[in-house]
């Protein structure tokens, strides 16, 4: 395998912060999204592809779900430890409490679907197409 043909792995740190950050793992330049919830097929600076296989992101479907579950516990456990704070009855507080997992679920999408391609870029990193921009 020539030197040119070796998939670039960036530090484990430049990786996770560069997901965190929503840009590429590879380049760290190009952009995941176009709009918050639209990603990109490709970065438009590497060419690095984002779409590995069907059903890529269910690592990041089971990211975001631990990470929705632990910050609602907590509230929810911060609650009880308070409950002067909140006087309201069950059937008021289940609707709430239902509410806000799904609102922190929906803002966690972006963010854990960058962890997950970051993370798996760096575990095995990949080389872009042959036609993608850094090849020419």
């Amino acid at each position: 395998m020539k030197e040119s043909e070796i998939p670039y792995r960036p530090a484990f740190r430049a990786a996770i912060g560069r997901g965190l950050r929503l840009r590429c793992p590879r380049c760290g330049d190009g952009r995941l999204y176009r709009k918050t919830y639209r990603m990109n097929r490709a970065c438009p600076v590497c060419g690095l592809g984002y779409y590995r296989e069907s059903g890529y992101y269910v690592g990041a479907m089971m990211i975001n779900y631990g990470i929705t579950a632990f910050l609602v516990l907590v509230a929810y456990l911060l609650s009880r430890l308070m409950p002067v704070m909140w006087h309201a009855s069950p059937e008021w507080k289940i609707p709430v409490w239902m509410a806000a997992a799904i609102v922190i679920s929906l803002l966690l999408v972006p963010v854990t679907r960058g962890l997950w391609l970051a993370f798996d870029y760096w575990v095995e990193p990949w080389m872009p197409p042959v036609d993608s921009p850094l090849n020419r």
